[in-house]
């Protein structure tokens, strides 16, 4: 083609004037023609391509296949650039799915694998895109899309299954635990505290229970009945007690004031274990079926020897085995007949100070007075104290200072022991020398050993006890740390709680769990349950048992307890005697025996009295000799 400002064409006779093409990447816009040409545009449509930009117009001379050329090739060339920017964003939209699908299988894809794909990812970003088109890549390429979706869609439903099935199998989870937790729980009741449940005196379903049945039998360890159920001529049943007042607080009542064994032992007194054909016979005849029976760790010449010689005195006395914690005897007066207190009920509770029913062995607190020196020496040994080179010169009493100025600790009766080691003041019962000995000691120490010793805690027993308790603070004046290290400070201690210190001490410093009832057996006589011992701990070591023990039986040997030596077994034990303000003094023993191999350890309590060695240590001594010579 030549280019010409105006060339005539040979066959029309007709000038033809075209403007230049831009390249295929220039924007091409469509201009109408100038209404002056008299020929023909090229494009049948009355418009012709227009260049923006292009202000000079430039003639060339071309023929019918030029037009057609330049025509195809401009189709050819938008056909190409559509191609690809579809391309484009059909590349864009499948790496967009494939990040996707990616993204969530990440977490479950170990991180090596994760990088392999990403960098065969990245590999496959590079690769250059070719510029066919042919039919058959296209079709492989939509049926590679459909199956990129399709394993995505694929993809997505089984997470939301995996999702779905773990939260099924935690609830599954949950579900089993609670199950299996409350099996664990309904066998445990059955097993441990069903019967407690049961027992509890609130519970209606006790008096139905015994309704149907005829009340057991109590008995001693040694078989002597202590209370039982008799017919009447009307063919009604009342409980009796052989014993009278002798076992009252401790066996207890069914009536009224329902307590003792009767209380803890409710459940057993009102279920029958007899044969389930003897059961049926029964029944058909009308009859009620008669109960298990309670045997209990009690021995009843001992409990009566203890009940007489406390006589008319208010006190109490316990006596445990101390290698099993058996209660042996349990005796609290002032007490009442269980026969006639259906009758006598009113009256007692009518007055207010009455302790009638009161089971002060156990829920009785009272003050200490020298017994709690066993304390006080522990703490001293604890905090590295050298009982073989303690000394302290007595002259009957000691001065310290209190809130009101300087007060006096005295020893009993003013008596001065002179030169005293710690074996010497504790046998003697020295007050001024433990006074002092109580101010060597820290009140952390002294307050930490009370704890250990059960004091401020409930104890560990079956039946209701009261806390002893005990205070001392690093405020309190030298005057109350002396008192307390005496027993007559912010201190009291209940009756079977001292003979646990005792039976601790006789055994080695391992405390073995009080306990009353032995077994239950139909009254058939087969056994139904038997009770064991159980260790609860120690409350001292071996050595500061043993230092404690020598102490003890040098009380006995040469000391206050002078009374208990002689015996053809041997005592080891402490008094104290605990003045009491508005009244007599709380006089006390308590101890064990032999002293070498312990068979039984004791606490005798005596209220309103005079000194220990004149009033509990003889009842103490004939409590002993019941038991150690029967």
């Amino acid at each position: 083609m030549k280019k010409n400002d105006e060339n005539q064409n040979n066959d029309s006779g007709m000038t033809r004037r075209v403007y230049k093409k831009a390249s295929l990447d220039d924007t091409v816009v469509n201009v109408r023609k100038d209404p002056s040409d008299d020929f023909d545009l090229l494009s049948d449509d009355g418009m012709m391509d227009y260049v923006p930009g292009v202000d000079d117009v430039d003639h060339f001379d071309f023929d019918e296949k030029d037009i057609e050329h330049y025509r195809k090739v401009n189709e050819q060339e938008a056909a190409e650039r559509d191609r690809r920017r579809k391309q484009r964003a059909l590349e864009k939209q499948r790496a967009a799915q494939k990040q996707q699908c990616e993204t969530k299988k990440s977490d479950e894809q170990p991180q090596g694998k994760r990088q392999n794909k990403q960098a065969a990812k990245a590999a496959a970003d590079e690769v250059p895109v070719k510029k066919t088109n042919t039919k058959k890549k296209k079709r492989r390429r939509r049926k590679d899309e459909e199956t990129d979706i399709d394993d995505i869609e694929l993809r997505r439903e089984l997470s939301e299954k995996k999702r779905t099935n773990k939260e099924i199998m935690r609830i599954t989870y949950v579900m089993m635990l609670l199950f299996f937790g409350m099996i664990g729980y309904f066998i445990y009741f059955d097993g441990v505290t069903s019967k407690e449940v049961i027992n509890n005196p609130h519970n209606s379903r006790l008096a139905k229970m015994a309704d149907s049945v005829v009340r057991g039998e109590i008995l001693s360890a040694d078989g002597e009945v202590l209370a039982e159920s008799i017919k009447d001529d009307n063919g009604n049943y009342y409980r009796y007690y052989p014993y009278g007042c002798t076992f009252a607080h401790v066996v207890g009542t069914s009536d009224v004031n329902k307590s003792g064994v009767e209380l803890t032992a409710d459940y057993n007194l009102i279920t029958s274990d007899i044969q389930p054909v003897e059961k049926i016979i029964n029944e058909i005849r009308g009859q009620k079926n008669p109960a298990d029976n309670v045997v209990t760790t009690l021995n009843a010449n001992l409990q009566q020897v203890a009940h007489d010689t406390l006589g008319d005195r208010e006190g109490a006395v316990v006596a445990i085995e101390p290698s099993t914690g058996k209660v042996l005897a349990m005796i609290s007066k002032p007490d009442y007949d269980p026969n006639s207190l259906v009758d006598n009920y009113q009256d007692i509770i009518s007055d207010e100070n009455s302790k009638v029913l009161l089971n002060q062995s156990t829920q009785g607190l009272f003050v200490p007075g020298s017994i709690f020196k066993m304390v006080t020496s522990l703490a001293y040994l604890r905090s590295g104290g050298d009982p073989d080179n303690y000394s302290y010169y007595c002259d009957g009493s000691i001065s310290l200072q209190s809130d009101s100025g300087d007060s006096y600790i005295k020893c009993y009766d003013g008596e001065e022991h002179g030169q005293v080691d710690l074996l010497e003041s504790f046998a003697e019962s020295c007050n001024a020398s433990f006074a002092n000995l109580g101010l060597s000691i820290s009140v952390d120490k002294m307050n930490e050993v009370a704890n250990s010793l059960l004091f401020n805690q409930t104890l560990p027993t079956k039946f209701t006890t009261a806390k002893s308790q005990f205070s001392l603070s690093n405020t309190d004046s030298q005057w109350q740390i002396g008192a307390t290290a005496i027993g007559q400070g912010n201190t009291v201690i209940s009756p079977i709680h001292a003979a646990m210190l005792v039976s601790a001490i006789a055994n080695g410093g391992t405390l073995m769990k009080p306990y009353v009832i032995d077994s239950v057996q139909s009254t058939e006589g087969s056994v139904i349950e038997q009770y064991e011992s159980e260790n609860y701990g120690t409350l001292m070591s071996a050595s500061e048992s043993s230092q404690l023990t020598k102490m003890m039986k040098a009380v006995v040997e040469e000391g206050t307890g002078y009374k208990l030596s002689g015996k053809n077994y041997s005592v080891a034990g402490k008094t104290g005697t605990a003045e009491v303000v508005g009244r007599g003094n709380n006089a006390w023993f308590v101890g064990f025996a032999p002293a070498d191999d312990p068979k039984i350890a004791i606490c005798v309590l005596v209220e309103d009295a005079g000194t220990a060695s004149s009033e509990a240590v003889p009842i103490a001594g004939e409590i002993l000799d019941a038991y150690l010579n029967n």
